[in-house]
């Protein structure tokens, strides 16, 4: 049974290229909070060239970029690749992103915060200090320029709830068993 889980755990990580992402981004944040601990530097030279070199591939072979300005929960999903960028932003857990979709802003120190559950669909644009609030939906190709309550679904550029009881539970990995 453990050289089955083994075999399923590496197939995941091979085929997965946002859970890659994610494994390299938790990483750094390892990295991170260890920089204070002297006795540890020699160690950390050593990681933050594995980091930096996984970093560099994952960002130009899948076009994936997660910066570690980014404050990201558990269970923070990317289903696909390319045109990713999530940068000064505050994400909690639960949440998921799609391909082509550039969260925060490099230009700005404080960005969207996202509550619990926030499903974001490709091509989305959340760039502005809003708050996106928990189980919203953003719907492919929004812009988001202002606050989203809780459970709202958004759409368009610039974007506009046309619901504010949307349930995203069948579409945000993770969620059903969370209800």
């Amino acid at each position: 049974a453990n050289t089955a889980s083994l075999a399923s755990i590496i197939t995941a990580l091979r085929r997965n290229e946002g859970l890659q992402a994610i494994l390299i981004y938790r990483f750094g944040k390892l990295l991170a909070s260890k920089t204070k601990n002297p006795l540890l530097w020699p160690l950390l030279i050593i990681g933050w060239t594995v980091y930096a070199v996984a970093a560099a591939l994952v960002r130009k072979g899948y076009g994936i970029h997660v910066a570690l300005s980014a404050d990201i929960g558990p269970g923070f999903w990317i289903g696909h690749f390319g045109g990713i960028e999530v940068v000064n932003c505050r994400i909690a857990p639960r949440c998921s992103v799609g391909q082509h979709t550039k969260v925060g802003s490099l230009s700005q120190k404080s960005g969207p915060v996202f509550e619990d559950g926030v499903w974001i669909g490709a091509h989305a644009r959340i760039i502005d200090p809003v708050r996106i609030g928990s189980r919203a939906t953003i719907a492919p190709g929004a812009h988001v320029t202002r606050n989203v309550p809780s459970r709202a679904l958004v759409v368009g550029d610039p974007a506009r709830i046309v619901s504010r009881s949307y349930d995203n539970s069948s579409i945000l990995p993770g969620l059903q068993s969370a209800r």
